[in-house]
């Protein structure tokens, strides 16, 4: 079914992985799509597949390290579009190996919680127009109640903010029509963890096996969440944060776990 007919979406990170597929999704609900992201040729891959299933799309680079630029992308998309009704927060720049703490620190504050808040900031008053407001903010199970040792300080302070934050924006925009929901991805077959069709590593086959569903999500099963909050479905949802994890988070099974 075409949930998404007609509306402006907006998904940023769109060249791979979970952004990848929910840009995908959103076209086949018929959704007009902006993939924003980095990588130039990842978004122009994804763009073509879009196209060539029949669907809209259109592809924006975007450092979402630079808030300025994200805020740009939020009113370019608009009117490239005709509107916004959706926006899915999901990029976040993984730092290189060199950086120092700090560096770490502020690239993955800013890439993947300040960006998040002024994207949603400036794009709020678009989204009311349209009638059909949706954000969705992409966290983690690490900025849940779990200290991961797989996660970053960074990256945990940066998912959990994204958690808070989405509360906040579901509360002061909510009077506007505008709903505000996040989802927590657990262990997903996307290149941190495995690529599909590749060797699993031994660090990944740990925390695969501790879930009680036993193995990896796939980006579709996270886009497909992603989608029924941007669509009319979760129409009286707000300020939510959703886990999709296999059951990680709720019920990790440590007693039949080979810790050697």
């Amino acid at each position: 079914m075409r949930k998404l007919e007609g509306r402006g979406a907006l998904v940023t990170g769109g060249a791979s992985g979970i952004g990848a597929a929910t840009a995908k999704h959103f076209a086949e609900a018929g959704a007009k799509v902006v993939i924003a992201d980095i990588d130039d040729s990842g978004g122009e891959a994804v763009l073509r597949d879009i196209r060539a299933a029949g669907g809209e799309a259109h592809y924006r680079h975007v450092d979402v390290t630079d808030r300025a630029a994200v805020r740009r992308m939020v009113h370019d998309a608009a009117a490239t579009l005709g509107g916004l009704a959706v926006l899915f927060n999901n990029a976040m720049t993984s730092p290189s190996a060199d950086f120092t703490e700090d560096e770490r620190w502020n690239l993955m504050l800013e890439s993947g919680l300040s960006a998040y808040w002024a994207a949603a900031t400036e794009a709020a008053p678009l989204l009311a127009r349209s009638g059909y407001g949706a954000i969705v903010n992409n966290a983690s199970i690490a900025g849940t109640r779990l200290g991961l040792d797989f996660a970053s300080e960074a990256y945990s302070a940066a998912k959990a903010g994204v958690i808070g934050l989405t509360r906040k924006l579901a509360k002061r925009f909510g009077p506007q029509a505008v709903r505000s929901n996040c989802i927590c991805p657990g262990i997903i077959e996307t290149p941190r963890w495995r690529s599909p069709g590749l060797e699993e590593p031994q660090f990944a086959r740990r925390y695969r096996q501790m879930a009680p569903l036993g193995r990896f999500g796939k980006p579709d099963e996270v886009a497909k969440l992603v989608l029924f909050l941007a669509c009319d479905d979760s129409s009286f949802i707000t300020g939510q944060d959703i886990a999709i994890d296999g059951g990680f988070t709720t019920a990790l099974r440590f007693e039949s776990i080979d810790f050697g």
